[in-house]
């Protein structure tokens, strides 16, 4: 009977270990097949002031059900791999630096490398906060160089300029509530909608503006005459309606005129004492900066002798 039982004993550790083997080797098949279908992330991390890389940040990557970090190399380089597919958020610190956070999901696709993924480290003053964000064309959406930034509160006043891709960074607020507006040559100019609050040892980000072209005027010119004798009407009242606005003018001793217009398309009208009042027969345009000549009008002598 003991050498039964130890003959059974021994059978049952043979199992045990033919057992242990497997889920080894399973383990083993499930990890190297969840390596071969993951991605990752990579990017740079650069000083927001100097455009400097910064080595030795910490880049972390976060999703529902996965994460990952690496440090970025002497160029400012990192590489997260062996990521599950999915949308992560992807955060950047560094010493003295301020935590950066990347505006939007970051997506991860099985076997691919999410690229682009930068980020610009606003250095850390004792209880200073920072605004950063974009600013683009309204209409192209391409980034304005060059933009002047300026945020008000607490009594004190901020100022930045956007870079080559429209971006820029307010830093060193105190913490609080600011007004923060933004303007450029040839852009009319624009206030965020809300006060943007300020955290210490925050970056608060996104506060991003699209401006809208200041766009210049053009004008409408010609001349009024009496459709009989050629003369020309001093006096005559044209009168342009669009749906960019209305204009008015009076004609001078020759008969001339001058309308000044936002670019837009125009009705236009003429109207004298003692004529009636005539219509352009179609839309006059008007486009920036230019002059649309030669709309000129003919008027008949009214039959009561006066039209206003």
């Amino acid at each position: 009977m003991p050498g039964a039982m130890l003959q059974c004993d021994d059978r049952q550790e043979s199992v045990n270990k033919r057992r242990t083997a497997m889920k080894r080797l399973l383990l083993a098949l499930i990890l190297t097949a969840a390596a071969a279908f993951a991605g990752g992330i990579t990017g740079q991390v650069v000083d927001a002031e100097t455009g400097d890389p910064i080595a030795g940040a910490v880049v972390v990557a976060r999703s529902a059900s996965d994460a990952g970090r690496a440090q970025t190399n002497e160029r400012g380089v990192y590489r997260i791999t062996d990521l599950e597919p999915g949308k992560y958020s992807v955060a950047a610190k560094a010493r003295g630096y301020l935590l950066s956070r990347y505006p939007r999901p970051v997506p991860v696709r099985a076997t691919e490398m999410t690229d682009g993924i930068d980020f610009r480290l606003a250095g850390k003053r004792a209880g200073d906060g920072a605004i950063s964000g974009r600013v683009v064309d309204r209409r192209t959406d391409e980034p304005i160089r060059g933009a002047t930034i300026v945020a008000v509160g607490g009594g004190a006043r901020y100022k930045a300029r956007t870079d080559g891709r429209g971006r820029y960074l307010l830093r060193g607020l105190k913490p609080g509530r600011y007004s923060v507006t933004a303007g450029a040559r040839g852009y009319v100019k624009e206030s965020y909608p809300r006060p943007v609050p300020v955290v210490a040892g925050r970056v608060t980000k996104d506060i991003d503006f699209a401006l809208a072209s200041r766009q210049r005027s053009g004008a409408i010119t010609g001349r009024v005459v009496d459709a009989r004798t050629r003369e020309p009407i001093a006096g005559a009242v044209v009168v342009a309606r669009g749906e960019h606005g209305n204009g008015r003018a009076l004609t001078d001793r020759r008969g001339h005129y001058v309308l000044k217009l936002k670019p837009g398309s125009y009705q236009v009208a003429a109207r004298a004492r003692g004529y009636v009042p005539e219509a352009y027969p179609r839309p006059v345009p008007v486009k920036p900066g230019r002059v649309t000549k030669d709309i000129d009008f003919a008027l008949r002598h009214s039959q009561a002798g006066l039209a206003d």
